[in-house]
């Protein structure tokens, strides 16, 4: 096995048994059962449990700039928004489980406190990429403008993660597109 895969298996097996079970109720021996390593290779790649919780969260982070990403392309403003808005939505399906249970630590104290700091990070980065998206756009106050869009999009994601069972999240994507294809001004 090479070793990114055995560190693959296990921030896989981490996050499948944090989602289910909470951080607190799993431990570093049931994730390494999981991942069908030692819980000493666990160990070899992440320090305590805390650790492994922050790597799933630097993860995360990896994957929404690279959903982000393309905010900043020269390809026009609408295609842009449009394109961004797609693979946010297909990400956000596709990391339901985990995107569900990152939300839970921001609403626990003592994890709070571990992935505050990176989770703030991704979100000021986020938050940069769609400012810089809305003036290239021409908005009057790009930055206003990129905090109420973030603040909808994160309203949204919300409802879909954990408010309504059956959320239309296509269409309020589709919704959200109609309300910014024209730059604010």
């Amino acid at each position: 096995m090479r070793p990114q895969d055995g560190k693959d298996k296990i921030l896989h097996a981490a996050l499948t048994l944090f989602a289910k079970n909470g951080f607190h109720a799993t431990s570093v021996s049931q994730i390494a059962a999981a991942a069908k390593v030692s819980k000493g290779l666990t160990y070899n790649y992440f320090d305590s449990k805390e650790a492994l919780l922050l790597a799933i969260i630097d993860r995360a982070s990896e994957t929404m700039m690279a959903v982000a990403g393309d905010m900043t392309t020269s390809a026009g403003y609408q295609i842009a928004l449009r394109d961004f808005l797609a693979r946010y939505g297909k990400s956000l399906k596709a990391n339901k489980q985990f995107l569900t249970f990152q939300l839970s630590l921001m609403f626990q104290p003592d994890l709070k406190d571990i992935v505050q700091g990176p989770m703030h990070a991704r979100a000021e980065q986020l938050l940069a990429m769609t400012e810089a998206m809305f003036q290239r756009a021409g908005a009057n106050d790009p930055l206003a403008s990129a905090r109420r869009f973030v603040a909808e999009l994160d309203g949204i994601t919300l409802h879909y993660l954990s408010v309504f069972k059956d959320y239309p999240l296509d269409a309020m994507l589709v919704q959200l597109y109609q309300n910014y294809k024209e730059a604010p001004q």
